[in-house]
């Protein structure tokens, strides 16, 4: 979310918006965002019924004659909408970025009705959950995440060289997980696939990244004898060397992933993706044509789709390529952008105009 926030920020400023991020002073968004060019403002919204800084909030943003007001933390639909609701804003935006309902009723006419005219979702499996608690379809638009595609694919290290800082022996596949080790993320159901799998082909697991459940993890992986096939990255910066390295890429998640940034970073090397059947995964990996999807919690069946990619190089090198031009058409950052722009474009001309939408983009 947090990057999504300082890429979406960095595109609009370079197509010509004045943007400011606000954020929590200190914490690593204002230090990135400061980084990459990006104007900041410090505000304390710790939680959503932190009115401490309600009235320098409504200040700035009379100040400043803003016309969009955009939050994507649940943490911030209270304050900031209401303080961009007494001041005016034309455009109020709520992302929904997980896939969690609102708690409430109230909260649900509260959120789309009063607040915030427009929402949109990252997934149309996210999209569902809010129709499901009340809101109206007309108010939720689905713009999904965005990669830098090109960007991304600008590694620096050849995909023999990333193999070898890896420690892949000569010979094998290297099969990646990538993100954050935690129960729902599917790590052990990979493991328990290796293990199914056995020594059917001489492949390596590369578990990219760290969290709560590494230590468990790395104990796991030695119970079951697998101590050798498992290579633990740790956290890394350039992940798109460490993906470049790899021949299958997997996204084991079992519970609703919304849109997950690995299966587009994977396709923007034109890596084969394993994924499962659940949450966004599937508007993005069309099975048996951009990748393979399988069933969550399902080892077995994850098994035999890593020994479907194993087994066959021509299928690899379809699904890769097929997965690049689908992740270049639909997911890419500049796709993100125009359609968020278009939508900001959009609403203000219905709450002000089109002549004042014509002022605006002059000034």
């Amino acid at each position: 979310m947090e990057l999504h926030i300082l890429n979406l920020s960095e595109q609009l400023q370079r197509r010509g918006h004045e943007v400011t991020i606000a954020c929590r002073a200190g914490h690593w968004v204002e230090q990135r965002a400061q980084q990459m060019g990006l104007k900041t403002v410090a505000f304390q919204v710790m939680h959503q019924q932190d009115w401490q800084d309600f009235s320098r909030l409504r200040q700035w943003l009379r100040e400043n004659k803003t016309d969009v007001l955009h939050v994507h933390w649940s943490t911030d639909i209270i304050v900031p909408g209401f303080a961009a609701l007494r001041e005016h804003v034309p455009v109020r935006v709520l992302s929904r970025h997980m896939p969690y309902p609102f708690k409430s009723r109230l909260g649900t006419w509260l959120y789309s009705h009063l607040l915030f005219p427009r929402m949109v979702t990252v997934s149309n499996s996210v999209r569902e959950t809010l129709l499901g608690c009340g809101v109206a379809p007309d108010k939720v638009e689905v713009i999904y995440h965005g990669t830098d595609v090109e960007a991304f694919a600008q590694t620096q290290c050849s995909p023999a060289q990333a193999r070898r800082r890896l420690g892949i022996p000569e010979g094998h596949l290297a099969v990646g997980i990538v993100g954050r080790i935690a129960p729902e993320k599917g790590h052990q159901v990979l493991l328990d696939a290796a293990r199914h799998l056995g020594d059917r082909y001489p492949l390596r697991y590369v578990v990219v990244g760290d969290g709560p459940d590494e230590a468990a993890l790395r104990q796991s992986a030695r119970d079951m004898g697998l101590a050798d096939k498992v290579i633990f990255t740790g956290f890394v910066e350039d992940v798109n060397n460490v993906i470049n390295g790899m021949d299958i890429v997997t996204v084991p998640s079992i519970w609703d992933e919304p849109c997950s940034a690995v299966v587009q970073q994977a396709m923007a090397l034109s890596k084969p993706v394993i994924g499962t059947r659940v949450g966004g995964t599937p508007e993005m990996v069309q099975d048996q044509l951009t990748g393979l999807l399988v069933p969550p919690s399902d080892a077995p069946v994850l098994a035999e789709a890593i020994a479907a990619l194993s087994g066959d190089a021509f299928l690899r090198k379809r699904l890769g390529k097929a997965g690049h031009e689908r992740v270049q058409q639909l997911f890419s950052l500049d796709v993100m952008t125009d359609k968020i722009e278009e939508l900001y474009r959009r609403e203000y001309a219905a709450m002000r105009g089109t002549g004042e939408l014509h002022k605006a983009l002059a000034s």
